[in-house]
């Protein structure tokens, strides 16, 4: 089988109880897979009893409750009493695994690392460098999920070529999060025509200098005559999704704040940040459109997250480990969060707030 990654895929390691934000800790509900579950089910001693009656379970899958906002397995260290006592390979699959993630086509196979964890955050973005990507072989049965293989050649051309043009420094970041946003609606009628020869040269007008430019200046005559509206909206938007701390929802109403006392658009300090920000997005979600054919929320998803790490760490001036923490923050509240990234892809069909011309408003604090 092949394998794909990021090369903080290889490089990344757990920090452990070191971990300022530690996952464990995190009042997430850990899903437990059969092969776990039917090991402790078999100890008889109190780290199986525990581990055990503290799992629930919800329409035939088993969660490990956290209690007092941590799982009840750690001991009084902050470390794992299961991995002490029985290693790693009998934690459940998503405690080894994570921050992963994993993509499966057949004999092809994708891997990344998330960003709802400070440790890959930092590794990630104070990198400046462009992301590169490697392929090697790996001794794995292929994945049996169905899917289209001549859409997934497309897609992955596709995709290809959107991160080719967010790494292509010689345009603005403005410039290339607009072409990406304007060929993704494009893409998206063509997929929901099943037509991959024309994704292939929408795709492919991406490395066209005069294309790009001429996207530029055909949707700056699309951009709203009150961009700071739109701004304010989508943050009242964003203040009113569900999460499971304090931090990000206050940073979001000092952003709206601040963005109510402005008279236009901010730029950023810096946009490499934001670059790898909007990368990391469309590897991670790009290739999901073969399987639901729904390409152009998942790009309205990461404006909006790119938006919304810049207008905060505007509002505050935060220096780099600051702006870091924000979008871990970004990522753990919300992009890991199911209910309220389905709400996101489904208010970008169906909102206002998600119109072309709301997102080309918020591209306007883009470099």
């Amino acid at each position: 089988m092949k394998l794909f990654y990021p090369e903080i895929f290889d490089e990344f390691v757990c920090t452990g109880s070191q971990c300022s934000d530690n996952c464990c800790m995190t009042d997430w509900d850990i899903e437990i897979d059969e092969d776990t579950y039917g090991f402790y089910k078999k100890l008889d001693n109190d780290i199986g009893r525990k581990f055990v009656n503290s799992v629930t379970e919800d329409e035939g899958v088993k969660y490990l409750v956290h209690c007092d906002g941590k799982c009840p397995m750690l001991n009084e260290k902050g470390l794992c009493s299961v991995q002490l006592a029985y290693g790693e390979e009998n934690i459940s699959d998503i405690c080894r695994e994570h921050p992963r993630f994993y993509e499966w086509f057949g004999d092809y196979k994708e891997a990344g690392v998330g960003l709802a964890c400070e440790e890959a955050v930092r590794m990630y973005l104070s990198d400046d460098e462009p992301v590169r990507f490697f392929t090697k072989e790996i001794d794995e049965e292929p994945d049996d999920l169905e899917f289209d293989p001549q859409l997934l050649e497309t897609m992955l051309f596709a995709r290809t070529a959107f991160i080719d043009l967010l790494q292509s420094r010689e345009y603005s970041l403005h410039d290339r999060l607009v072409n990406v946003l304007s060929a993704s609606a494009e893409i998206q009628y063509a997929l929901d025509e099943e037509d991959t020869e024309e994704i292939k040269a929408i795709a492919q007008e991406l490395s066209h200098p005069e294309i790009i430019a001429e996207r530029v200046e055909s949707l700056k005559k699309a951009l709203p005559e009150k961009p700071l509206e739109n701004a304010e909206n989508m943050l009242l938007y964003l203040e009113r999704l569900d999460f499971i701390g304090d931090i990000l929802p206050q940073q979001i109403k000092d952003a709206s704040r601040f963005v109510k006392k402005l008279s236009a658009p901010l730029k950023a300090q810096t946009s490499g940040e934001y670059e790898k920000l909007a990368v990391y997005f469309v590897y991670r979600y790009f290739l999901k459109a073969v399987r639901d054919f729904d390409l152009l929320s998942k790009i309205k998803a990461m404006i909006v997250f790119v938006f919304a790490a810049e207008v905060i760490n505007l509002s505050r001036e935060q220096d780099a480990p600051a702006r870091f923490e924000t979008v871990k923050e970004l990522c753990k509240e919300i992009e890991y969060s199911g209910d309220n990234m389905d709400r996101i892809y489904d208010d970008s069909y169906l909102s206002d707030i998600f119109s072309d011309t709301s997102m080309l408003a918020l591209l306007e604090w883009t470099l």
